[in-house]
């Protein structure tokens, strides 16, 4: 089982490593759920979805339901097993895909219903199929102490450039504050230079791979194509090599 929750600013590309990875992952024969965790929602065209997928944070009723109890009590771990079942769509891959939705910023301290719903439908998730990827935001507000024990590792994605040390840091203070430890990084739209690779040194966390500038990936993306169906793997195949060194889990193919 492998559960990664992929950050960055947004524009960086985490969208599209968090479907290229949810691909080559499902192409192999893993049970493969995909979930939208950015108020910008992408993953499902992303995935090849063109049908609407509801975001869960938009279900009033059914969580008003799930998470306020009899004479006002507070359900902070509702049932929410009907709901993910209902309201995913699989992708023509077979990738199961939900969104999230957009919740209250309201921290560790928010005992808010949309946040112990949406907090339970990841926990749920946690424990279900063999990979689990989450799209997250720039911010990864939707992960408690609680849930973020069952992943694995933070992907943080960052351009070359000063910015991406400057996102590196943020993503390090929200990590250390619900305790991810292992936080690995992915260097998207690089372009071979000196100030480039002297970027590359500043790093002190694990780079799981370098994926070169390419246009294609821009075009996909006007044109709602997955990138998985025209641009080029072979980065993502490494990414997803040194992802599974990294975390000291052997590739098993399930064909």
């Amino acid at each position: 089982m492998l559960k990664l929750a992929i950050s960055g600013k947004g524009g960086v590309g985490k969208t599209t490593l968090a479907a290229m990875l949810a691909h080559l992952f499902v192409r192999e024969g893993y049970s493969v759920t995909a979930i939208d965790c950015d108020s910008s929602i992408n993953l499902p065209s992303a995935l090849g979805v063109n049908e609407e997928v509801k975001p869960l944070a938009e279900l009033r009723e059914v969580i008003e339901q799930r998470v306020k109890g009899p004479f006002g009590t507070f359900r902070y771990n509702p049932k929410v097993d009907d709901i993910f079942e209902e309201y995913s769509v699989r992708n023509s891959d077979g990738v199961r895909v939900l969104v999230l939705g957009t919740i209250e910023k309201g921290g560790e301290g928010c005992f808010c219903p949309e946040n112990a719903f949406l907090r339970a439908i990841l926990r749920h998730a946690i424990f279900r199929d063999d990979v689990l990827i989450l799209d997250m935001e720039a911010g990864i507000e939707h992960l408690g102490r609680g849930t973020a024990k069952g992943v694995d590792v933070l992907i943080a994605v960052v351009e070359p450039g000063t910015r991406a040390i400057e996102t590196l840091k943020r993503i390090e203070k929200l990590a250390a504050d619900i305790e991810i430890n292992r936080i690995a990084v992915v260097v998207n739209k690089f372009l071979d230079t000196p100030k480039s690779r002297e970027l590359l040194n500043t790093i002190k966390h694990p780079i799981l791979g370098v994926i070169p500038y390419d246009q294609c990936f821009v075009q996909a993306d006007m044109e709602n194509i997955p990138p998985y169906e025209v641009c080029n793997l072979e980065p993502f195949e490494k990414i997803k090599e040194n992802l599974l060194k990294f975390l000291g889990k052997q590739e098993d193919k399930k064909k």
